[in-house]
């Protein structure tokens, strides 16, 4: 019996619980996670999974080209990522039985299908706390601009939630919400202090997760060098210019500040991907073109990520919830279909130059080596040297193992 099968058989027992929590959870890991999500649907054939050789009213009007990874078939608009796929690892045959926006997001983002007892924690709640654990007041988990409702900590402690930044780091003038304290708060917060002294009562956890997420943002707003993390225009000129001027570009190159300053997760939300009409035009026409603006954003990532030797302790994935209908509709558009869809990654724990499964030659299933979203979950954290054995609490002291035994590894993906 291997460990993880005794943690299960074991877990209906009271005292597990008490021995094995998320508050033990990811010791030894030191990477860091860039999850860029786009949010609506991203359509695989238009992008990761071309076919060039479909009829016309399955390829539709963006041509596809052969990568740097043989048999990978990417975007013409996106020739940059194009180049760097021999160094990815690119996913093409996740299928699932989710096509409705929000379910499709829990399933991708959580590694779990609805469920209507239990809200699942997000990969960014489960994966890198152990610095806060700590005493380390830098949030282990921040999104950009704001996080998904399946993004967030589910059934876990508030605590586990994600730091919003609010906003577009490409905008000028941008700042976060409230990180720039005014005069009176320390003495507000010295006051707060007092009152709470008078009770004369032990804590509650509620209490002293309040506590924790008020010394969190005092941390955040006094000192002048974690709130400039936050400040993309510290960064040279040139190196904004190389991410793109625009949303994309600006989040991608704050998600690597932040990592770089001790950040956990960075969780970059780009919306707007769900193309039920003209989707030639709204993918490659634009103020910049969707699909410019991911090439430009994850190519000039990956790219800084290596110069300044932190590829191998960041972990990148580029995921959305689900893929669109390899048939073009009557407006030109792809409506949902989950049946197929794509994932790239690079970085840490993970080879270069690996193509994960194959769809058929209209783009509508794989016909070779499907992958679940619950399966792409368990790769990416075992890839972030995750304790995947752990098994979370929920509030009533029930157990929950991180990783189900139906989720199996892509094993090929991993270094």
């Amino acid at each position: 019996m291997n460990r993880r099968n005794f943690l299960t058989t074991m877990g209906a027992l009271p005292f597990l619980p008490s021995l094995v929590s998320g508050s033990e959870f990811l010791k030894t890991s030191k990477r860091s996670l860039i999850l860029i999500w786009l949010d609506g649907g991203m359509s695989h054939i238009d992008t990761f999974d071309g076919k060039p050789e479909a009829p016309p009213d399955i390829r539709g009007d963006l041509v596809s080209k052969e990568s740097s990874l043989e048999g990978a078939f990417v975007s013409e608009h996106m020739p940059l990522i194009s180049k760097m796929m021999k160094d990815c690892v690119l996913v093409r045959s996740i299928t699932s039985p989710e096509g409705n926006h929000d379910r499709g997001s829990c399933y991708m983002l959580t590694g779990r299908r609805p469920n209507p007892v239990l809200n699942y924690p997000s990969i960014g709640a489960v994966f890198g706390h152990e610095a806060a654990n700590d005493g380390d007041q830098i949030p282990p988990f921040v999104s950009i601009p704001d996080a998904h409702y399946y993004a967030r900590q589910g059934f876990m402690p508030i605590t586990r939630g994600p730091f919003e930044v609010g906003g577009s780091p490409g905008v000028k003038g941008f700042q976060v919400k409230n990180l720039n304290p005014p005069k009176q708060m320390d003495r507000a917060m010295k006051l707060l202090k007092a009152v709470d002294a008078l009770d004369g009562y032990p804590r509650s956890e509620s209490e002293l997760g309040r506590d924790r997420f008020l010394d969190q943002a005092r941390f955040l707003s006094l000192d002048p060098e974690v709130r400039s993390m936050f400040d993309v225009n510290l960064e040279p000129v040139e190196t904004r210019a190389r991410y793109g001027r625009h949303f994309l570009g600006q989040s991608c190159l704050l998600a690597r500040r932040l990592v770089e300053g001790g950040v956990r997760t960075a969780f970059v939300r780009y919306k707007g991907w769900d193309d039920h009409r003209g989707i030639k035009d709204a993918l490659s026409f634009g103020y910049p073109p969707k699909l410019t603006a991911l090439d430009q954003a994850v190519s000039a990532l990956r790219e800084d990520l290596d110069r300044r030797g932190m590829l191998e302790r960041t972990t990148v994935m580029v995921a959305t919830e689900f893929g669109r209908t390899p048939r073009l509709n009557p407006s030109a558009g792809r409506d949902h279909w989950s049946r197929a869809s794509s994932s790239l990654l690079f970085g840490g724990g993970l080879k270069k130059g690996v193509l994960v499964g194959k769809t058929d030659a209209r783009g509508e299933a794989p016909i070779e080596r499907p992958v679940s979203p619950a399966d792409l979950f368990y790769t990416v954290l075992s890839a972030l040297g995750a304790d995947v054995e752990t098994k979370l609490s929920t509030a009533t002291g029930r157990p929950i193992p991180l990783i189900e035994q139906d989720m199996k590894l892509i094993k090929e993906a991993l270094a």
